[in-house]
């Protein structure tokens, strides 16, 4: 399956609103990779000694080196470019599906209500989602990942797929691959014979990462969980446009009410980064009760780890922070997985972790796993 499936639920672009997202997609492409890399050089020649000559001492670490970049007028015009750029993107993803916002609705209330429902949608009117979730509109997404506007809203998960098809390209991310099936090649060479018939997903957004699991295991009960109504209500409606069979569930990835032992693999894909360490903590330790003997946990997430950085990297990294609403980005970046892993009771000589590469190479994503005895 295509990274970027088409399907019923997509807000396709017309001509202009495609060109409009054309001229971002480049934009992009120029600002990441013909602007930013120079800011190496203004850190070298022009920082770097402002700061030496003010302190007696170079930079120690990703604090320092923001004293004075943040002072430099080259580094904050790719600051603006770069925001500017994220929030140009992001108007051009809303054209589309405000124009389309009727038909949406009237989609997702056709595919949820049909008589050949292949898998369910369960929401708690009662659920609050966690507070660094619904009080942060993350990566700038104009709708919040959280919001719920009523019986069929679907416009988180719509901005969701929209925004992450389109920053995909924009960060050169292939598109022949979805994360999913990166990580169920990842099975077939660590965990050869491996076929789980029950998978959990991990706050799974708007379903981008659900969907192969079921089409790829058919045989196989397929659950889903995030904090979203909106959110899900889109990946139900957006599985039952592709044929997949997915259950989803409105709940918290480290508080869910799912039974022990009752799954063979537990996953998450691009969820760690959008967690506080504590929730990180949690899922892991959710990972481990949800889990049969012998099952299989496995995370992955963008390959940002500042232990594989000198000092510029990672405040190269922590741009995202407070310029691109990722609260918990240094939270993931700087996370123990082995700790997390063991705290939660499997067993030290079942992890693993590293880099593993999508098909085309364009990213090697970070993965962890480990198995419960």
């Amino acid at each position: 399956m295509a990274r970027n499936p088409v399907h019923e639920m997509m807000s396709q672009p017309n001509h202009d609103e495609r060109a409009r997202q054309m001229f971002v997609l480049n934009l992009k492409f120029h600002v990441g990779r013909k602007i930013r890399p120079a800011n190496k050089a203004i850190y070298e020649k022009l920082a770097k000694p402002k700061f030496v000559k003010e302190h007696g001492r170079e930079p120690a670490d990703r604090h320092d080196i923001g004293e004075v970049m943040w002072k430099e007028p080259s580094y904050l015009m790719f600051s603006a470019l770069n925001r500017d750029a994220q929030e140009l993107m992001w108007d051009a993803v809303a054209d589309p599906i405000y124009r389309q916002k009727e038909r949406l609705e009237k989609t997702y209330d056709a595919l949820h209500g049909s008589t050949k429902l292949k898998g369910s949608l369960s929401l708690n009117p009662k659920f609050d989602p966690p507070r660094g979730i619904k009080e942060v509109n993350i990566h700038l997404q104009p709708v919040n990942y959280a919001a719920d506007y009523g019986a069929n809203d679907v416009m988180a998960g719509a901005f969701y797929e929209g925004g992450g098809n389109l920053y995909s390209m924009g960060g050169g991310i292939g598109t022949m691959e979805s994360k999913a099936e990166v990580i169920q090649r990842f099975i077939k060479e660590r965990f050869a014979g491996f076929t789980p018939t029950r998978i959990l997903d991990f706050a799974c957004s708007a379903g981008g990462s659900t969907t192969p699991w079921a089409l790829a295991f058919p045989n196989a009960e397929v659950h889903a969980i995030d904090v979203g109504a909106g959110m899900l209500r889109y990946a139900h409606a957006r599985a039952e446009a592709l044929g997949a069979a997915v259950h989803f569930h409105q709940m918290d990835a480290g508080a869910t009410t799912l039974p022990d032992a009752s799954f063979d693999l537990v996953v998450s894909h691009n969820a760690m980064h959008e967690m506080p360490v504590k929730t990180q903590a949690a899922m892991f330790k959710e990972s481990f009760r949800l889990l049969k003997a012998g099952g299989i946990a496995i995370h992955q997430d963008v390959p940002l780890r500042y232990s594989e950085k000198d000092a510029f990297g990672q405040f190269d990294s922590s741009w995202d922070l407070k310029n691109n609403n990722e609260p918990y980005w240094e939270a993931y970046a700087t996370n123990d997985p082995v700790k997390m892993y063991s705290d939660a009771g499997f067993p030290k000589d079942s992890i693993w972790h590293g880099k593993f590469d999508q098909l085309d190479k364009t990213v090697a994503w970070f993965v962890s796993c480990a198995r419960k005895p």
